[in-house]
């Protein structure tokens, strides 16, 4: 698996992101608890977004459900 991915649209303009880059990005936009759309800064549909996506959901954090929250 490459450690780079493409985060353009348009054939014409290419543009290549690390691996590295995106996950740090989606990492700390997770964290912060800003929304996907607002935080994502590629185009929708390049493999740059959808690995900050994917990267973005396994970073949210966990709901910790208490046993209170299972019994209601």
């Amino acid at each position: 698996m490459s450690p780079r991915v493409s985060a353009s649209n348009n054939p014409g303009i290419p543009m290549i992101v690390s691996k590295a880059t995106i996950e740090k990005q989606a990492t700390e936009a997770a964290g912060k608890g800003q929304s996907i759309n607002d935080a994502c800064p590629y185009p929708f549909g390049t493999e740059a977004a959808d690995h900050f996506k994917a990267v973005y959901l396994l970073a949210l954090p966990r709901e910790q459900t208490t046993r209170e929250d299972a019994t209601a």
